[in-house]
């Protein structure tokens, strides 16, 4: 049941985790304290925190400061390019959540190919890899590696420290950046550039984050109360939940803006 949930994609994935929880308490397949000792998990926790810290990181406009630095590292050539952006987002992931590593450097991927004048799709899956390639270089990098500490912690054995894997982790880090260099990038999907830039923003948009149902171009009209508010003053985004990633003005485009 649980799974044809999931699949219909009609309730949030954190209410059917709820309603699976109630379920087997409820039917006394697990004890009430059984039930409830996942909130207070140190794995839980951790991952809560990380989340967090991913969030305000990407409100930071962080964003525009790695766009810069990725650039002016790796200048205009396409290998310098997708290993910078797999560098970048690996060393993130590292210590962040790997969506938010995503949420972070989606703004800069997409400014990059436009300056660059390459199709975006060169970049994007290289700048996935890099997200879950880094997240392996650390115990916080993926909640695989926390829950495995946790069981060690739990059966009384010695628990990994933060580094342990980072070894391992930056082998394989190093290989997957120079198997894309080498090999993967030929095999990158290579969308018409040209047909991008004659659609409309909202359509550009929704193209290149293929979140149709996620995505939305809000205009402000003249007189608006939020005329000449800062995104913090305006608080949209904690009102309606929105995360703001970019502004769009007569002259300029803003991407990833910061709160103030």
């Amino acid at each position: 049941g649980a799974l044809l949930l999931l699949i219909s994609d009609r309730i949030r994935v954190d209410v059917i985790a709820l309603i699976v929880l109630g379920t087997l308490a409820l039917t006394g397949l697990v004890t009430p304290t059984e039930a409830l000792s996942g909130f207070s998990s140190p794995a839980v926790i951790t991952v809560w925190a990380v989340f967090i810290m991913s969030g305000a990181l990407a409100r930071s406009g962080i964003a525009n400061q790695i766009g810069r630095q990725v650039l002016r590292v790796a200048g205009n050539g396409e290998t310098r390019l997708i290993a910078a952006i797999m560098l970048s987002a690996g060393l993130m992931s590292a210590f962040l959540n790997n969506v938010g590593v995503v949420a972070i450097m989606l703004p800069v991927v997409m400014d990059i190919a436009r300056r660059t004048k390459r199709s975006p799709s060169k970049f994007l899956i290289p700048l996935a890899y890099g997200s879950l390639l880094g997240g392996l270089t650390t115990l916080i990098g993926t909640p695989a590696n926390i829950l495995v500490n946790e069981v060690l912690s739990d059966a009384g054995l010695q628990t990994f420290n933060l580094f342990d894997f980072t070894p391992v982790g930056l082998i394989l880090l190093v290989t997957g950046i120079l198997i894309m260099i080498f090999i993967g990038r030929y095999l990158l999907p290579d969308k018409n550039i040209h047909n991008s830039l004659i659609q409309s923003p909202q359509e550009l948009l929704e193209n290149v984050y293929d979140v149709e149902q996620r995505l939305f171009l809000l205009c402000l009209p003249a007189g608006s109360p939020l005329s000449g508010k800062s995104l913090a003053e305006s608080r949209i985004g904690a009102a309606l939940g929105l995360h703001v990633i970019a502004i769009l003005r007569e002259t300029e485009s803003v991407l990833s803006p910061m709160a103030g």
